[in-house]
């Protein structure tokens, strides 16, 4: 049996323990990227890293030093919920023969 897919907050913790060696303990939701430090180069990386673990597109350009850890999360749970929406879409629009 799998494991559960981590809750995208839980993600982003680990990833930033994990590729910037931050304490996780630390990376609460209401934390800033510029309250840890990263730059605008490791918040695209960020960006794209999540993009890529969860097969949808994140604009790095809505990244910011103010941008939470909690709201980089609801973007990608946004963006997780359009891609179903979509796939339910293109379901629903294939003729039934």
């Amino acid at each position: 049996m799998s494991q559960p897919a981590k809750q995208p907050l839980d993600h982003i913790r680990t990833y930033l323990a994990s590729a910037f060696d931050l304490p996780e303990g630390e990376l609460t939701g209401d934390r800033s990227f510029e309250s840890l430090e990263l730059d605008s180069i490791a918040q695209v990386e960020m960006f794209v890293t999540l993009s890529d673990h969860y097969g949808i597109h994140l604009d790095d350009s809505l990244a910011s030093g103010e941008m939470t850890l909690r709201q980089t999360a609801e973007l990608i749970t946004e963006a997780l919920e359009g891609a179903d929406r979509q796939r339910q879409d293109s379901r629903s629009a294939v003729p039934q023969g």
